[in-house]
């Protein structure tokens, strides 16, 4: 018994292994962590896409009012805003979302003396432009 265990001692063979494992291990999360950021990212743009497009929608009607047998009803109508006047609008409560969203982030980190700030500025998610005069993605259908 104490041969085997002074063998299983000496054996060094699950070692290497062991590391490997490791390596795998942290490369595989750290791929995993990226990706999912860079999904988190484009599920956002496509939900923005989304409310642009129901947005774009025009729900305006109208009908006139009907009579007969002695009895009438009132026309009714609703004339939607234009859509551009909707998207600045809709483009604007994203943007103070954002921002509310970064400066709570930014509260966050600054609780944690500790670990390192990134810079203002990096734009490491592809992030076009945030001014609303550069942003012409709708420019094209309008």
């Amino acid at each position: 018994m104490k041969s085997l265990f002074c063998a299983l001692l000496s054996d060094e063979a699950g070692y290497i292994l062991c590391a490997e494992a490791v390596v795998l291990g942290t490369v595989g999360v750290v791929g995993a962590t990226v990706g999912l950021s860079s999904v988190s990212y484009s599920i956002n743009e496509e939900l923005k896409d989304v409310a642009f497009s129901i947005r774009s929608l025009d729900q305006s009607y109208s009908y006139g009012g009907l009579s007969g047998c002695n009895s009438r009803t009132a026309g009714s109508c609703f004339q939607q805003r234009s859509v551009e006047e909707s998207h600045a609008e809709l483009q604007q409560l994203i943007d103070e979302q954002e921002a509310y969203y970064e400066r709570e982030l930014q509260k966050e980190q600054d609780a944690q003396p500790g670990e390192a700030k990134p810079k203002k500025g990096n734009n490491s998610k592809g992030e076009g432009s945030k001014n609303k005069k550069e942003d012409s993605r709708w420019n094209d259908e309008l």
